[in-house]
């Protein structure tokens, strides 16, 4: 592959504002598929390249997805197939954070100062080009209108004039900056949805200083994803969940993404199916990225605070919620989903929540949530318990029992299909010790046990969807979805009581 050919696509994705990283193998050792080469991997998952194929460029993959949700780099080494070792190399290259002022007022001044100093590239538009002076904004770009102006994904606008702001939001287009404002009061309405108003964080700002500070800590907020509230505030939204399963996964990233800082327990040797979305995967591989949020293994309790300021969920090995304690949740999730209480009490927590059978609400927790698919799916349940458990696997396109493999016989798991194969019926998708694994539908593969560990006689161990090229591997399901929507709402009905 030409090397002029291999950037093609990393320009065309830098342009649409998608952030990337190099992943280089630079070194490997033993009977490894390849001595030298690279890949591009792209904030979206997408990729251009090859370090090796199979488990371990998957594993690249999501460190690099990982490494540029964190601006920063790494240096990874691991097993090949247990026939060699390889180091590769990630380096991530840094998306340039722009700012566009409409205006060269003085609260436009004093953001410029506060928005240079961040590191953002600014462009101030105002056709008052007396006002545009290079002493005021020596290290900005001056434009008198904002025609051929360049706005993609990595630019914050802020309005400084009210009645310009539709206008100007009409001017550019379809373009979506992730932070757009206007300076306004309260009462004000504009007809783009894409305008935030007023811009700025309550912090009582009255001066030009004041307000530009505010300003900034919004973009900045809404830049990194976080909600700009109080440190210590939202240390008290803390949630620890039992799992990390796919349902537990859909549940941590809906609080997460709802504000709350969320902790997993998982157990040391997670024997998940749907490793894509699931988060138990960080156990293993040290990290996961589902549906965009980053999950990290964290070795100790204290190590999870660390992992929660940068932003990410911390997996902590801890089967026995011994830890949970330490953490002071407001709310705790039973979501092991292992159709019966492993220890989750009500007190453990103020608030308590178990997902599916095996738990009675007013007894060992607070609420039940409802995990049969069906009319009830996701449905609270504040008196009683949830259906018991049939063992029988929802339908999917006329498939129940017949999507799920189980092991025919007691051993190690091998893995030759990979997860989001399109596999045929009969097809070998592994082995259990020496006997076969084969396909009991055709479909796509949607998960798959991690191969290395023992399993026996009958246990699950994979999973077909029968929708084929349909079907998603990459995203929670819609039954995780609703399930987590109910746990939601369960946590916030509780919290708002407090306030």
């Amino acid at each position: 592959m030409k090397s002029t050919r291999f950037f093609e696509g990393a320009l065309e994705k830098e342009r649409m504002g998608l952030g990337f990283a190099i992943a280089t193998l630079v070194s490997s050792s033993g009977r490894t598929p390849r001595r030298a080469s690279r890949m591009i991997v792209f904030e979206d998952g997408s990729f251009t390249g090859t370090v090796g194929g199979g488990s371990e460029e998957d594993r690249i993959r999501r460190e690099a997805i990982c490494a540029i949700k964190e601006g920063k780099g790494r240096t990874v080494r691991m097993d090949v197939r247990k026939k060699g070792e390889i180091e590769v190399m990630i380096d991530v290259v840094e998306q340039k954070k722009r700012a566009v002022l409409f205006s060269a007022g003085h609260v436009a001044r004093a953001l410029y100062e506060v928005l240079a100093f961040l590191g953002y590239h600014v462009v101030v538009v105002d056709s008052r080009n007396e006002l545009l002076k290079e002493d005021v904004f020596p290290l900005a770009e001056r434009l008198s209108s904002s025609v051929g102006l360049e706005i993609d994904s990595n630019t914050a606008i802020v309005i400084f004039d009210p009645e310009r702001a539709d206008a100007i939001m009409e001017s550019i287009g379809k373009a979506s900056p992730f932070y757009a404002a206007v300076l306004s009061s309260r009462s004000r309405s504009f007809s783009d949805s894409r305008l935030v108003f007023p811009a700025g964080l309550d912090i009582g700002s009255e001066r030009p200083e004041e307000i530009a500070l505010s300003i900034a800590g919004e973009i900045e907020a809404v830049r990194t994803g976080r909600r700009g509230g109080r440190l210590c505030k939202a240390r008290n939204r803390m949630v620890v969940v039992r799992g990390a399963g796919d349902l537990a996964t859909a549940v941590a990233i809906r609080l997460k993404n709802a504000g709350y800082n969320v902790v997993a327990l998982e157990a040391p040797s997670p024997t998940v199916i749907r490793r894509t979305v699931s988060f138990a995967e960080a156990v293993f591989t040290g990290s996961a990225v589902v549906e965009g949020v980053v999950a990290r293994k964290a070795e100790r309790p204290e190590d999870c605070y660390r992992i929660l300021d940068e932003g990410n969920v911390p997996i902590l090995v801890d089967p026995e919620g011994k830890s949970i304690s330490s953490f002071s949740p407001i709310a705790l999730v039973d979501a092991i989903i292992a159709k019966r209480n492993l220890g989750t009490r009500r007190g453990l927590a103020p608030f308590v929540v178990a997902l599916g059978p095996g738990f009675t609400a007013g007894s060992d927790c607070d609420v039940c949530i409802e995990t049969s698919r069906g009319h009830d799916l996701g449905r609270l349940i504040y008196s009683g318990q949830a259906k018991a458990n049939t063992g029988i696997p929802g339908i999917i396109a006329g498939f129940g029992k017949e999507r799920v493999i189980h092991s025919p016989a007691d051993g190690i798991v091998r893995q030759i299909r990979q997860i989001g194969d399109i596999v045929e019926k009969n097809e070998i998708l592994g082995f259990v010790g020496d006997v076969e694994v084969r396909a009991t539908i055709s479909g796509r593969l949607r998960g798959f046990i991690t191969p290395g560990l023992s399993v026996p006689y009958g246990f699950k161990i994979a999973d077909i969807d029968p929708r084929g090229e349909e079907s998603s591997y990459l995203t929670v399901s819609d039954k995780a979805r609703a399930v987590a929507g109910g746990v939601l709402e369960a946590i916030d009905a509780f919290v708002s009581t407090l306030d």
